[in-house]
């Protein structure tokens, strides 16, 4: 089959199936979700297809193009709307999931250079994990939790979990892989979207999670049984954690997930060191610094992603092309965090202190907790009385640079846009590290 051909049969496959879902939606044998989903599903399952279809990564290109035009349509063109839009069900939302589809199944097919299994795992979750956690969450959730769109399910949830894993399972067996395998790389891969799939917001997990999977196919196919288990273990144990913990309510149920998921990418990239730094921030966060009189605001999402922000850049360089400094960075990072947190805490518990004195608690007990720990990490190490003071001033500048634009460290009018400055300053402080090490 010719590329072109290729093109024709899925776009006369979907308009097929777009039109016999909406004769479904008209006859109401379907709700408008289920028609959503419908769609959703049919989709997926063509584009399960394309391996054998498309040779090249250009046609599966041109499908995504067509479909981005098409679903804009949807949007703005009234007539569009009252058709089309009607199947696809709530087109006005506040949500990029419609969008993100296509785009992620196009990515992961480029990645995968027309290799089936690495891109039929990432798809097969997508299309069926993500249709499996909307439908049971919708009919059968009743345990909800906190995220940054409203709530989400326990029972979606883990309906993602269970679909991702035979998603995988299913594929891997029949590629020829042993079950030992098949089975901890499928539960790996469905824990993590199950933790994926709770955080995301705005339908954004259609384009992390296909990534996410082709990632982790990528690494997993290559890595030895009893480090696969050791993942598993180690995610399970994270996600564990995140659900039952319930230290002071500081942040909600996503946040936690967020966080588990972070921790678990640290472990992935560099191994048991480069989870001591954000656990060491974790501990001072609930021993080392002052209790707050009436407690501190509970925090979602977006205090995670701003914490870990500095980090996840040297994360990702580490997975890249790893280098000895990219820990030292990732501490700096976190270092500063625990700082500018440690300080805000002091301003909160101790009113009369000045911010001077404010800064340099904040500074002292995350210079001194988190340079001992990175020092066990590399003792003997040549330059490390250097990289500690490098790391510290760095630490100290940036913390103060925080303290100077932030006009209420005690009870700030907008606390997202205060965590979106602490994360621009510890990115200002491990990029600043960088510099020096290098001079």
């Amino acid at each position: 089959m010719t590329p072109f051909a290729g093109i024709a049969f899925i776009l006369t496959a979907l308009g097929a199936l777009m039109a016999a879902v909406k004769v479904l939606q008209l006859r109401a044998l379907v709700q408008p979700e289920t028609a959503r989903k419908c769609v959703h599903i049919g989709m997926g399952t063509l584009c399960l297809s394309f391996p054998w279809i498309f040779h090249e990564a250009w046609p599966v290109w041109i499908l995504a193009g067509l479909a981005l035009l098409m679903l804009g349509g949807v949007r703005v063109v009234p007539g569009l709307k009252r058709g089309v839009g009607g199947v696809l069900h709530d087109v006005n939302r506040a949500s990029l999931g419609e969008f993100c589809f296509p785009l992620g199944v196009a990515l992961v097919f480029t990645l995968a250079q027309s290799d089936p299994l690495p891109f039929v795992i990432p798809v097969a979750l997508l299309t069926f994990a993500d249709a499996a956690g909307a439908m049971i969450g919708t009919r059968w959730g009743r345990h909800k939790f906190a995220t940054l769109e409203g709530t989400k399910s326990v029972e979606g949830s883990i309906a993602v979990g269970v679909t991702g894993m035979l998603a995988t399972v299913v594929p891997l067996m029949l590629a020829g892989h042993g079950w030992a395998v098949s089975l901890i790389m499928g539960a790996a891969i469905g824990l993590f979207a199950l933790n994926l799939e709770a955080v995301s917001w705005h339908g954004l997990d259609n384009i992390f999670l296909p990534l996410a999977a082709y990632a982790q196919v990528s690494v997993y196919l290559d890595t030895p049984l009893t480090l696969l288990a050791a993942n598993l273990s180690v995610l399970f144990v994270l996600t564990t954690v995140a659900l039952l913990w319930r230290h002071g309510q500081v942040v909600d149920e996503s946040a936690r997930l967020g966080c588990a998921l972070a921790l678990y990418f640290f472990w992935s990239v560099g191994g048991p060191e480069w989870l001591l730094s954000p656990l060491v921030l974790i501990a001072s966060y609930v021993r080392l610094m002052p209790t707050v009189p009436g407690g501190v605001p509970r925090h979602n999402l977006v205090a995670v992603l701003c914490v870990s922000s500095a980090s996840l850049i040297w994360g990702v360089a580490e997975a890249f092309a790893s280098h000895p400094s990219w820990l030292a960075l990732f501490t700096l990072g976190t270092a500063t965090h625990q700082a500018m947190i440690g300080t805000v805490r002091y301003s909160q518990a101790r009113p009369r202190w000045t911010r001077l004195a404010w800064w340099a608690a904040g500074v002292a007990q995350a210079v001194i907790v988190q340079g001992l720990a990175y020092a066990l990490l590399v003792w003997g190490e040549p330059g490390l009385p250097v990289t500690l003071a490098v790391g510290a001033a760095c630490v100290a500048a940036a913390t103060a640079a925080f303290v100077l634009v932030e006009p209420r460290l005690q009870a700030p009018d907008n606390l997202t846009l205060r965590w979106w400055r602490q994360g621009a300053a510890a990115a200002l402080a491990s990029g600043g590290g960088w510099l020096l090490f290098h001079l």
